[in-house]
């Protein structure tokens, strides 16, 4: 089965469950379930993990971040070793550990649900809840937007780089920051004001109601999944509340 042919509403109930259930359970093992099951789904949908790859080098960084902080100033359990003012106690790497798994699963979960919904189908799904196609509209703006600007910012990049800017190493990219944002933050301006300008002319948003080209309709065996999971969200809040 692929993943396009799968309502977007068992994903999004699919990334709140993972999303409590990160919240939720108090055990690194179970932060690693939850993170395996998450890779194990994209694997089967989509016979690949590169949806993942760029998002796990930047959680390895936050986790690296994350065990120092923790050493320097946790204070929990048993003073294992001191040196001066450090001092580093027996808590420090688990709680740095189920921290860095913790934001894992959360992140995991985001850049799934991101990837596996197209934006047409989360405009669908918005309006299916209820919210006024004036706004549930705004998703689908938003993503094509996107790889607009990645456009113009490569572009203004190229003309800077022409210019004589230097971007070379890291340094002389933090400078050239601000001659490339100003001028992007000013295209995208230009850009959101067309848009708007082109959608009131077209009429959007006279009508209180609009059609689709395609309708969102919930198999029986979603629906049953969707409550599966709407239970195992339940029972997850109520084992920490009791």
């Amino acid at each position: 089965m692929k993943i396009e042919n799968i309502d977007p509403r068992v994903k999004f109930t699919w990334f709140l469950t993972a999303i409590i259930a990160g919240f939720m359970v108090q055990t690194i093992w179970a932060e690693m379930l939850i993170i395996a099951v998450l890779f194990g789904l994209e694997w089967y949908f989509t016979k690949s993990l590169k949806n993942f790859g760029v998002l796990t080098l930047v959680l390895l960084v936050i986790g690296t971040q994350l065990i120092v902080i923790q050493l320097l100033f946790c204070r929990e359990g048993m003073l294992m070793w001191q040196w001066g003012i450090i001092k580093i106690y027996s808590d420090a790497v688990p709680n740095a550990i189920m921290g860095y798994l913790r934001t894992s699963a959360l992140a995991y979960a985001g850049i799934q649900f991101i990837t596996w919904t197209s934006a047409q189908d989360a405009t669908l799904m918005l309006h299916s809840f209820g919210i006024p196609y004036r706004y549930a509209m705004l998703v689908g703006v938003a993503a094509r937007f996107f790889p607009v600007m990645q456009k113009e910012y490569v572009a203004i990049s190229e003309s800077q780089l022409v210019r004589g800017l230097p971007v070379q190493g890291i340094v002389n990219r933090i400078k050239a920051l601000p001659p490339t944002f100003f001028p992007l933050l000013y295209r995208a301006m230009r850009r959101g004001s067309d848009t708007a300008l082109s959608m009131e002319l077209r009429g959007f948003g006279r009508s209180s109601h609009r059609t689709f080209t395609k309708e969102l309709v919930v198999k029986n065996w979603e629906k049953v999944l969707i409550l599966t999971m709407i239970l195992i969200m339940i029972l997850l809040i109520l084992n920490n509340i009791i």
